[in-house]
C-alpha cells in the first residue's frame, strides 16, 4: 500500500530519496552505524531504479513486494556477500525468497534486516507485509507495533516512515480498530511526506468508514491533484465525482488527467 516526495539528481537521474536505499548507513560488526563514506553501490542503485520505473503504477510505490525485481536476485546475493549486514539488501532478499515460496528463509532474512537496523522503516514494512501475506495476523500486529515504536516518535516522518505507518493503519483498520487507524491516518497526512497514496487512503477511510462524503472528497481530490498524477487516484476521484456529485464534466477531466499530464 504508497508515498511520493522530493527528488534530487542522482547519477544524472531524478531518483526519490526513499528509493536510494544505498544511502542508509549499515551496521558494522559491533552493531554501530558509521557514516557511509564509500561511493554509491552501482548494483544496488540499479536495483532500485529498475523497481522505481514501474512504482507509480503500483498500489504502494514504496512496498518492496511491488518494486523488487526477481531478475535482480543474483545482484542482491552478490551485494550481501560484500555487505552481509546491509539491512536494505537483507529486506530485498527476504522479499525475493517470499516470492519464490521460501517463507521460512524469507522470514529469517526480514527479521535480520530489522535487527541490524531498527530504524529502517522500509524493512519493517516489508516484514509486516510478509506476515500479512502469509496469513499470520497476530505476528504481523506485533511486528507493526514494534516498528511503530521506532517511527512514531519522529516529529517529521520521511517517505519510508509514512509508508510504514500507512501499511500499519490499513492493517489495523481491517482488524476493526477504527479509532486507532484514524489517528494514524491523521498523523501521516499532517506530519508525513505528502503523497497520493496517503491522502487517497485517508480519503477512502473518511468516505467509506466514517461516511463523511465532503471531507473524504477533499482528500481524494488532493490525492488526484498531486503530480505526477496517479492513475488509481485520478480514477477514484473521478468515480467519486460521478457517484456523489453527479458532475460528469469534472469527472471526465480527472479521468483524462493522466494522459494529458506533461512533466
Amino acid at each position: 500500500m504508497g508515498c511520493c516526495g522530493s527528488k534530487e539528481k542522482y547519477n544524472g537521474e531524478d531518483v526519490p530519496k526513499s528509493q536510494r536505499l544505498e544511502n542508509r548507513p549499515t551496521n558494522d560488526v559491533n552493531g554501530k552505524q558509521p557514516q557511509r563514506q564509500q561511493p554509491p553501490n552501482k548494483r544496488k542503485n540499479n536495483t532500485i531504479r529498475k523497481g522505481a520505473a514501474s512504482a507509480s503504477q503500483q498500489n504502494n510505490p514504496t512496498s518492496l513486494f511491488e518494486i523488487t525485481d526477481l531478475s535482480l536476485k543474483n545482484d542482491i546475493i552478490e551485494g550481501l556477500q560484500e555487505q552481509p549486514q546491509d539491512s536494505d539488501l537483507l529486506a530485498q532478499y527476504g522479499v525475493l525468497l517470499s516470492m519464490e515460496g521460501k517463507n521460512k528463509e524469507a522470514e529469517e532474512s526480514l527479521r535480520k534486516a530489522v535487527e541490524v537496523d531498527t530504524d529502517n522503516s522500509r524493512a519493517w514494512q516489508a516484514y509486516g507485509e510478509f506476515l500479512e501475506r502469509t496469513n499470520n495476523p497476530k505476528k504481523a500486529k506485533e511486528v507493526y507495533g514494534e516498528a511503530y515504536k521506532h517511527a512514531a516518535p519522529k516529529i517529521a516522518l520521511d517517505e519510508d516512515d509514512s509508508s510504514l505507518l500507512l501499511s500499519y493503519a490499513i492493517f489495523i483498520q481491517k482488524s476493526g480498530e477504527i479509532d486507532k487507524a484514524e489517528k494514524l491516518y491523521k498523523r501521516i497526512v499532517t506530519s508525513g511526506a505528502r503523497s497520493s497514496e496517503s491522502l487517497g487512503r485517508y480519503g477512502l477511510f473518511l468516505l467509506e468508514v466514517k461516511k463523511d462524503v465532503e471531507k473524504g472528497g477533499i482528500y481524494l481530490k488532493d490525492a488526484a491533484d498531486i503530480d505526477p498524477p496517479s492513475p488509481e487516484w485520478c480514477t477514484r476521484y473521478s468515480n467519486y465525482l460521478k457517484t456523489y456529485k453527479k458532475d460528469e464534466f469534472e469527472a471526465t477531466k480527472y479521468q483524462k488527467r493522466v494522459s494529458l499530464y506533461v512533466n
